[in-house]
């Protein structure tokens, strides 16, 4: 990816490659809170999709769709993103199919050396999904700070 796009632009890269669009996220319908996670995002957009009898969107077209919500939304305040964050911060947050979400430390510093750390740990954990952020102002709880990338066992690792 580009160095000199903004993660939301990356992120709509991403977005158009597995299928989804702009359009996507003008038509989202839902506003992103300052407590909202990505994951917490496609859960609000399944259950919108559901209540409206839409077709059901391809589970990486959603979290992708919320992964430019939630970059969009820390652009328009840098205050809760985490610019200044060094490589070898990285956090782990691993989410279980009950919403439970628990937040760990990475002890790698290489971001490739991470996520196989991290693809260990979400897997020996039994859970489906889990991201690695750069933490956020020194807030630990899981979903802050700034996306690195987030793995799905039925995708892999995605930006």
């Amino acid at each position: 990816m580009n160095s000199k796009q903004s993660s939301s632009e990356q992120f709509m890269q991403y977005l158009k490659s597995v299928g989804g669009s702009e359009v996507d996220v003008a038509g989202a319908s839902y506003v992103v809170s300052d407590a909202d996670t990505v994951e917490s995002v496609v859960s609000a957009l399944r259950i919108k999709q559901q209540q409206h009898g839409s077709t059901a969107k391809d589970p990486s077209v959603l979290h992708a769709l919320a992964q430019v919500m939630v970059s969009r939304r820390d652009e328009r305040d840098p205050g809760h993103h985490a610019g200044a964050s060094q490589s070898g911060e990285y956090q782990l947050d691993i989410h279980f199919s009950a919403g439970n979400n628990t937040r760990e430390g990475i002890p790698e510093k290489d971001i490739e050396d991470a996520k196989a750390w991290a693809r260990q740990r979400i897997e020996s954990q039994g859970a489906e999904f889990g991201a690695i952020y750069f933490p956020a102002g020194g807030d630990g709880a899981p979903g802050t700070g700034a996306l690195v990338s987030s793995y799905d066992r039925s995708v892999g690792w995605y930006r």
